[in-house]
């Protein structure tokens, strides 16, 4: 395979340039977090070169999105954003630079679901969090049944993604984050979709729990 050829292989379909674009930002987080916080990952390997991929990862703290796309270099994602982001151009002008879909929270936004099968289904990588919300208490809260329903319609391989050290380093109640301390992200091996629509909904969403709270214990071990 050429380089041109995989290089577009991280955002399908996409202009060279939004690529482009993509992987500058990403490299300028992995050298911001390698200088504050000295960020680590490890898993990379599990990440599909090719084909949809869902990203499920607990939900520590504003930096998490930065954070798990430390690692993900060839496989862009798109996430969802609030949709009042999108209300001055220029954070609008970011938002659909970062590929993110807008959402309007409070209440199920159809259109927002619709937008994450459809990335899926064009063979896009797709980050969400379960938890719907940032930890109030640091512990990975339970993951949401929702995003079973992404699973049946566009049968990703879904990755569960484990967080560690955001929390520390800027919680929810914290108006600024803090300028050191330690993260980590780990990329679990990949589960089939045709795995977890097998099960009942809440089970599924279980086990890609349960995935990643272990994985959170090897990052919180290996950060010390």
């Amino acid at each position: 395979m050429s380089l041109l050829a995989a290089i577009r292989r991280r955002q399908p379909g996409r202009p060279l340039w939004r690529i482009a674009a993509w992987q500058a930002m990403q490299a300028t987080a992995w050298l911001l977090l390698l200088a504050f916080y000295r960020g680590r990952c490890w898993g990379v390997r599990n990440i599909p070169a090719e084909g949809p991929v869902l990203f499920a990862a607990n939900h520590q703290s504003f930096i998490d999105p930065v954070l798990l796309g430390f690692g993900a270099s060839r496989r862009h994602f798109f996430s969802l954003g609030r949709a009042s982001l999108y209300d001055q151009p220029w954070s609008a002008f970011m938002g659909r630079l970062t590929n993110s879909i807008p959402v309007e929270q409070g209440a199920g936004d159809v259109k927002a679901m619709k937008r994450c099968i459809e990335v899926l289904k064009q063979d896009q990588a797709l980050m969400l969090f379960p938890e719907g919300a940032r930890t109030p208490d640091g512990e990975v809260q339970t993951f949401e049944t929702g995003t079973m329903l992404i699973v049946k319609r566009a049968k990703p391989a879904v990755i569960p993604v484990a967080l560690d050290g955001p929390w520390d380093i800027w919680p929810r109640h914290r108006k600024w984050p803090r300028l050191t301390g330690r993260v980590g992200v780990m990329y679990g091996e990949p589960i089939p979709a045709e795995t977890l629509t097998a099960m009942e909904p809440g089970a599924a969403m279980a086990l890609i729990r349960q995935r990643v709270v272990e994985q959170r214990e090897k990052i919180t071990t290996m950060l010390r």
